[in-house]
């Protein structure tokens, strides 16, 4: 890790102007500041948040980075994650990036002036400055949520690809033809991105048209699916199967469907992801893949330990389901 000698180095300047700059910034002159704020990102400096006499130390911190707190979307695997780590006696540090990428650039460098013993991140998509900071920090990363792609350390998640072309496929396999992707699909949500182009490769496969895309920049809420498939039919009254990137926009496109007096799954298909606990509740019972939280967060603490203890870097594929409801069922099994 860089340190203040690296930093005074790189300015021409002393140690002991370096720390005034961080500690009492006003004592030092604006030019000199933004030369040594230049020189810390160049190098990568983050802030050593802990006491003098444990600065050479690391602490007893996990950081779990997350997407998003709604809906429970994360929440199994951060209690699972943290009744894991409480074993041995590791606190988790929990940080929400609310899928902007320079709020994760900021609270990725927040967590690391602490000296975590490791951080474990949702996804593996992340800002190139973000992947620099975790790449120099020196310590285990562990990447949740999504395996398909080049990883920073260790990765324990899934495909989103092969997810989002299940998806199609099951919908094709019920015998519908005209497909669309709806929902919440944001810069920073690469999943969502990925499973959106599963679907599209799956129609593609299957010689079916383009997917119609039905999406926004903004949080996933039923009133958000409400809106989205009216907006939908009105445009491609055609559409006979929806995938939604999440549960709680299918309970919105449900709704409306019900309301306009389409017939489901007769007349549209609707799938979706996550298996919210709801999911089995609504009428008719929604189609939805279910990932394994709870052996995602079980897995990324061992990883977590095994890391700490010098175990080489890995890759976990841990397995999901599509649960198949009303919500797509046109042929019996």
């Amino acid at each position: 890790m860089p340190t203040l000698a690296s930093i005074a180095d790189r300015v021409g300047v002393s140690i002991n102007t370096v720390s005034r700059a961080l500690r009492a910034p006003t004592t030092v002159r604006p030019e000199l500041r933004q030369r040594i704020k230049t020189a810390m990102e160049e190098l990568n400096y983050v802030p050593n948040r802990l006491a003098g006499g444990l600065s050479g130390t690391r602490s007893d911190i996990v950081g779990v980075v997350v997407t998003s707190l709604y809906y429970s979307e994360f929440a199994s695997i951060i209690d699972t994650l943290q009744s894991a780590l409480l074993e041995h006696d590791l606190q988790v540090m929990l940080a929400n990036t609310r899928y902007n990428a320079d709020q994760e650039l900021r609270l990725v460098r927040s967590i690391l002036s602490w000296r975590p013993a490791a951080v474990a991140i949702i996804g593996i998509d992340h800002p190139p400055k973000v992947v620099e900071l975790l790449m120099a920090s020196g310590i285990p990363i562990i990447e949740m949520w999504d395996t398909g792609g080049e990883v920073i350390d260790t990765a324990v998640g899934f495909d989103h690809v092969k997810v989002g072309f299940a998806q199609a496929q099951h919908l094709i396999d019920q015998g519908y033809r005209r497909l669309a992707f709806l929902g919440s699909v944001r810069d920073n949500d690469k999943r969502a991105q990925k499973r959106l182009i599963g679907v599209q490769a799956a129609a593609a496969a299957a010689g079916l048209p383009d997917i119609v895309r039905q999406t926004i920049q903004q949080g996933g809420s039923p009133e958000l699916g409400e809106r989205l498939a009216v907006e939908l039919l009105e445009s491609h009254p055609e559409i006979d199967a929806i995938v939604c990137n999440s549960d709680v926009v299918a309970f919105g496109v449900l709704s409306t469907l019900k309301r306009l007096g389409r017939r489901v799954p007769e007349d549209i298909g609707v799938l979706a992801f996550g298996d919210n606990e709801a999911a089995g509740c609504v009428t008719p019972s929604l189609t939805t893949v279910r990932p394994a939280r709870e052996r995602i967060g079980k897995l990324t603490a061992e990883a977590i330990i095994a890391r700490i203890n010098g175990a080489e870097p890995s890759t976990t594929v841990v397995d999901w389901k599509l649960v198949e409801r009303q919500s797509t069922r046109r042929r019996e099994p």
